[in-house]
């Protein structure tokens, strides 16, 4: 899929089509107006020229005239400039400028039409000359100027502002393409920061550097995921504070009560509500050890061991020590493994454990009679361990609810539980660069820890 561009690179090519368009239009502004103003100068040149011509016509002095005429046509040898004199009382027509029938005003001669070839002698002839006629009493005064040299400046003029163009074009994408590309990388950062929040780290924050409105909004989420982190920590410290606090009280209240229901003088119903208080009492243990296990996992307090583990060897071990139970409960726990060996780098204990939880969260789920399987195999991206069912799974919409703490669904309020047990199990999996993956089994649960290899998780810590 290709990946489409930023907002930020599509507002630098904007930008430089929108320079590079005001840039072609005042270009074509400065031609058409320094063409008019260049042909209006041509204009008035072989009108002057014209007018010197007639004044001296004016003096009646025929002879005078001739030289004159004689006299700027040799200094025009490059055939950019033509005169003639075109006599009243003869008809002859005198100088360089050679036309079938005189006129008077402003006139475009076209050579090789208005004017023959063979007048202009040279090496580049123009294609056509301004002219100017002006009738006197000897006859009529002409003077034609080449229209070459406001071709040339056009076209000259026309390659500097392409030149020009070009090089502000590429300068304009050039920087824009910097300050984009500047951009880019600040607001990957934050999509970095985000995405590491979103997935647990809290810790993470953007620190841009800058002093534009991009650094102020970054300023705000840095202080907004401070109050987050404070917040959260909170918290966990209060669950965890009187997870810890209220342990001992429990342990005592167990310790009053156990003798009680052990007494042969207490009649049956209260040793029977006795008992169930017991039950309660190590339910609500449990959940707060769990809670507190939780705690030291999340805050970088619990000690890892971590060294090369064979999960096809904690495999053996869970589905050896939990099948019994899953038997006397009704269920079917299977042993799937499609390697004879599947290294990682972990702490054994910690990964034995989540794989016990994941098969207790299976019992605890499915009504019997349900196989329930342990499988271990390799994919191309590492060792995967999978515990799958075919109980009544966890739709798609709560699939990542359900690793939050105390989350529990509906259908789960009857089943003994705390809540957190996914949750201890993605922390586990975290702290060993693994990934815990809810799917369908199509019908039931398929929770999958995904494993790198151990080459890489040593590398990347």
């Amino acid at each position: 899929m290709r990946k489409r561009l930023s907002s930020s690179m599509r507002f630098a090519l904007a930008l430089s089509a929108v320079f590079a368009i005001g840039t072609l239009t005042a270009g074509g502004l400065s031609y058409l107006l320094l063409s008019k103003e260049m042909a209006a100068r041509l204009a008035a040149d072989v009108q002057s020229s014209a007018e010197s011509l007639a004044q001296i016509a004016a003096a009646g002095d025929r002879t005078d005239l001739r030289e004159q005429v004689i006299a700027q046509v040799r200094a025009s040898r490059d055939a950019a400039a033509l005169f003639a004199f075109v006599d009243v009382a003869s008809g002859e027509t005198l100088g360089s400028l050679q036309i079938a029938k005189p006129f008077q005003g402003p006139h475009r001669l076209l050579v090789g039409q208005d004017i023959p070839k063979a007048t202009n002698t040279a090496l580049n002839p123009p294609e056509a000359y301004l002219a100017y006629g002006i009738r006197t009493d000897l006859g009529w005064v002409i003077a034609a100027r080449d229209e070459a040299w406001v071709t040339e400046s056009g076209e000259i003029l026309i390659q500097a502002t392409a030149s020009s163009l070009g090089l502000a074009t590429l300068l304009c994408i050039g920087v824009a393409l910097m300050i984009a590309r500047r951009n880019e990388r600040r607001i990957d950062r934050m999509d970095q920061v985000l995405d590491a929040v979103g997935a647990g780290r809290l810790d993470c924050r953007i620190k841009d550097s800058g002093d534009d409105d991009l650094a102020d909004m970054s300023a705000r989420v840095d202080r907004m995921l401070d109050q987050l982190e404070k917040g959260v920590e909170a918290v966990r410290q209060v669950s965890t504070d009187v997870a810890h606090d209220l342990r001992a009280p429990l342990a005592r209240l167990r310790m009053r009560l156990e003798p009680q229901a052990l007494s042969l003088e207490l009649p049956d119903d209260a040793r029977h509500e006795i008992g169930s208080a017991l039950q309660d009492i190590d339910a609500i243990s449990a959940t707060f050890d769990a809670i507190l296990r939780l705690a030291r996992l999340e805050s970088g307090t619990a000690t890892l061991r971590l060294q090369p583990v064979d999960l096809c060897s904690i495999a053996r071990d869970v589905h050896e020590l939990l099948e019994p139970t899953a038997a006397d409960a009704g269920r079917l726990l299977t042993l799937d493994l499609a390697v004879e060996e599947a290294w990682v780098l972990g702490d054994e204990e910690l990964l034995s454990q989540a794989l016990v939880n994941l098969v207790d969260n299976a019992l605890r789920h499915c009504p019997a009679p349900a196989p329930i399987s342990i499988e271990v195999r390799i994919e191309t991206t590492g060792p995967v361990l999978v515990v799958s069912d075919n109980g009544p799974g966890i739709p798609a919409s709560d699939r990542g609810r359900v690793l939050g703490r105390f989350v529990r669904l509906d259908a789960s309020r009857s089943v003994a539980g705390s809540g957190i047990g996914l949750t201890l199990i993605a922390s586990i999996a975290k702290l060993h660069g693994a990934t815990l993956k809810l799917s369908d089994n199509e019908p039931g649960l398929r929770a999958s820890l995904e494993f790198s290899p151990p080459s890489q998780m040593a590398a990347d810590r």
